[in-house]
């Protein structure tokens, strides 16, 4: 009887464990975070080339079009995840197919667009199972025009232990295409 006692002790500490979350907003405020959400930024306005693009034809123009149309989304990827049985970002390449750690319980995601997707289009599932968009943070060039977004998603299952996640967008205008990616949260 002791023994199965001292099991069920374990098990119950574990589920305790794993359904306790720090808060997102505290976790944004972290300097190394917020140092990879720079990062971010800085990948996409100097990597992609329909920014480049967009950019050289100002330049030729030498005029800003203000009520000029949104880009369309051109890609997205899920760039990390913090649970409660791995509370550190775990942030991961874009070529990467699976998480670095292992998580469980309740978590966080973040993604990167670059573009303009419909709001309503835009879903992360984690096995089967839509998260909730918890917050969005503009990507915004030297002169203040939008041109992707870094979301942050909620996870409130607490019995997660793994599987497969998909974040998908449909872009707001014309060619309207829809870009996805997957990561195998572990």
């Amino acid at each position: 009887m002791k023994k199965l006692l001292m099991g069920l002790t374990v098990f119950s500490t574990f589920s305790v464990v794993a359904s306790e979350l720090p808060e997102l907003d505290a976790l944004l405020q972290d300097p190394a975070h917020q140092k990879y959400e720079e990062a971010l930024k800085a990948e996409v306005i100097s990597t992609h080339e329909n920014y480049q693009l967009y950019l050289e034809t100002l330049r030729n123009n030498g005029e800003v079009v203000p009520l000029a149309p949104a880009p369309p989304i051109s890609y997205l990827e899920i760039r990390g995840v913090l649970s409660a049985q791995y509370q550190q970002w775990d942030y991961v390449d874009p070529s990467s197919f699976s998480t670095n750690q292992n998580h469980g319980g309740e978590f966080y995601a973040v993604t990167v667009e670059y573009g303009y997707a419909t709001p309503a289009s835009r879903r992360f599932v984690v096995n089967g199972s839509p998260l909730k968009l918890y917050t969005s943070k503009n990507i915004t060039d030297a002169g203040n025009v939008v041109i992707g977004f870094i979301n942050y998603w909620h996870n409130t299952q607490t019995s997660f232990t793994g599987g497969t996640s998909t974040y998908q967008g449909t872009s707001i205008n014309f060619p309207y295409n829809k870009e996805d990616d997957r990561l195998y949260i572990r």
